[in-house]
């Protein structure tokens, strides 16, 4: 694919020919039509529609085996489509370009009127409009090549001052930065001022995953393009929090398989920690950790086997996860990992996202327990393997939610429920069920009181979902080195041995604290982060045989609130 830097306005612009995105524009009444086209085109590999820019249909392949540059021939020689563009990406994930068509030419005074004819008919373009003497509005034929390269081209011509294609790019809306959703304030867990719910009881200021001043500093709230996959029991996708379009993505139920992971009634803990990861900004009441980026929505399947981990884990691989939350474990509180089970999570942790690795993360367990104490026959495998985030849990106050499961393989604490504290406001399955009974924790679309390590995995997946909308190109490693070595100490500080706490790994999850390793101006420290995480793994470990966590539905996995 070809990559462009041009001269533009006061600077230039480094461009790369998207591998995944396409550009097409119908003809005028002829939509379903072009949609057939694409989908022809694309052969029944897997694909999406990214929405309009540029007046373009954007269309996100979402199948490695699909040749984008080969697809796009094929699709515009189809008669419903008018046009179909390459798509233009910024280095490092931090923008698309889609060019309109138009290309902007000031000649240089003095240039005779024929060596600018000459230089028009050379690239085929259209005069549309005039601009003063020297100017000029020029529109791509389909004796063009692509605006980008037209603009280039004439960029190397001695009679040309300036060449500028008209590129599209999606208008940035600076309100959400700070979501006005009715139930922000009570999302303590999001920023704690001490004072919630009308009291000051049960709330220390500051007892947060400080991620309200993230979303500040990182500029926003979560790019789409990061896709949060959750495997739990279900999920009310009608929910406000999650019916925006283009929210949810790649939804599938191992149970019934199919694409309908609703819930069975009594199955209302997956909409909630969806909701504490990536609930939508002016979608409902509340917000996720990362509202703007794009919840994949996993129901597990009938049991807690090895050819079920393989299906689930193998599924959010190839759909494209960046991040999995994984609020659950096994109802035995002895469960080592099998070799198969190891290995499925090894894949996806290290192989996925084109190489870089899935961010995993996984709630320790509720059992006050050890995640790895065969001899008291307690072993976590899903929390104690190595490539795991493992979540424990903090409450309102800063201190050690008295549930939480502990040990040597916490990564990191996160705020949620706990004895003198408060319970964590999340989305709730809503409706009815007849008769004046309500689905869902409690009646409404919310609960207040949702909590467990549950919560406070999906609230560290949400938080490595924002770091990864800022620095795309980090490993899966390299998230799980940054999140640890940016927490926040918290309880008493003689139980740190070597920065690391048994109860709470290396302290609570500071959402602002990664956020700002990972901006430009702090790419020194990214760039130690990332060789120690190049060190860490230099002789990959097996995954070794662990254990998991706790508590929902005897027969298969149990949900850890």
């Amino acid at each position: 694919m070809a990559d462009f830097t041009l001269k533009y306005g006061q600077g230039e612009l480094k461009l790369s020919q998207s591998k995944t995105l396409i550009g097409v524009r119908p003809k005028r009444n002829r939509e379903a039509d072009a949609n057939t086209a694409v989908g022809m085109a694309l052969q029944g590999a897997d694909w999406t529609d990214q929405g309009t820019l540029g007046g373009f249909r954007i269309v996100a392949i979402d199948d490695a085996r699909v040749d984008a540059d080969a697809a796009l021939d094929r699709v515009r020689m189809d008669g419903a489509v008018a046009t179909g563009t390459h798509v233009f990406e910024l280095p490092q994930g931090k923008g698309l370009y889609v060019p309109t068509g138009d290309v902007y030419v000031e000649f240089k005074g003095g240039s005779s009127e024929s060596a600018r004819q000459a230089t028009i008919d050379k690239f085929s373009l259209s005069i549309k409009e005039a601009r003063g003497e020297d100017g000029f509005i020029f529109t791509v034929t389909p004796d063009s090549p692509n605006p980008i390269k037209v603009a280039a081209g004439l960029q190397q011509d001695p009679i040309v001052d300036i060449a500028e294609p008209d590129l599209a790019s999606r208008a940035a809306v600076k309100a959400p930065l700070m979501p006005m959703d009715s139930l922000l304030g009570e999302q303590w867990h999001l920023q704690n001022k001490g004072r919630h719910r009308g009291t000051t009881q049960g709330f220390l200021q500051g007892a947060d995953a400080r991620v309200v001043e993230a979303w500040s500093a990182a500029g926003t709230l979560g790019q789409p393009d990061v896709v949060v996959a959750v495997i739990d029991d279900g999920f009310d996708l009608k929910h406000p929090d999650f019916s925006m379009p283009g929210k949810i993505i790649h939804k599938w139920d191992f149970t019934r398989k199919n694409d309908d992971p609703k819930p069975e009634p009594g199955d209302w803990h997956g909409t909630a920690c969806a909701g504490v990861a990536l609930a939508s900004a002016g979608g409902g009441g509340v917000v996720g950790a990362a509202p703007g980026c794009t919840l994949m929505p996993v129901r597990w399947g009938p049991d807690l086997s090895d050819a079920q981990l393989e299906a689930w884990f193998n599924h959010v691989t190839i759909k494209g996860a960046w991040v999995v939350s994984c609020s659950w474990g096994a109802l035995n509180p002895f469960f080592p990992l099998s070799t198969r089970a190891a290995r499925a999570i090894t894949k996806c942790a290290r192989e996925g996202r084109g190489g870089r690795g899935c961010v995993v993360v996984f709630a320790a367990g509720n059992e006050n327990s050890d995640t790895n104490n065969p001899a008291a026959g307690t072993v976590s495998g899903f929390a104690n393997h190595p490539d795991v985030i493992a979540v424990a849990a903090s409450n309102s106050r800063d201190q050690r939610s008295n549930y939480s499961n502990f040990g040597a393989a916490i990564s990191v604490c996160a705020p949620s429920s706990g004895a003198g504290g408060w319970g964590v406001l999340t989305s709730d399955v809503t409706g009815t069920a007849g008769a004046g009974a309500f689905l869902g924790y409690a009646e409404g679309d919310y609960t207040y009181d949702f909590g467990g390590t549950s919560s406070a995995c999906p609230l560290v997946a949400g938080i490595a979902a924002l770091v990864l909308s800022v620095k795309p190109n980090l490993s899966s490693a390299e998230v799980k080195r940054l999140l640890q070595s940016t927490a926040r100490k918290i309880g008493p500080p003689s139980s740190y041995k070597n920065g690391r706490s048994r109860q709470f790994g290396h302290g609570c999850v500071n959402a602002l604290a990664a956020v700002r390793t990972v901006l430009p101006q702090a790419q020194p420290v990214v760039a130690a982060l990332s060789a120690a995480a190049r060190q860490a793994n230099a002789t990959p470990a097996q995954a070794k045989a662990t254990p998991a966590p706790s508590k929902a539905k005897p027969a298969r996995a149990k949900a850890m609130s």
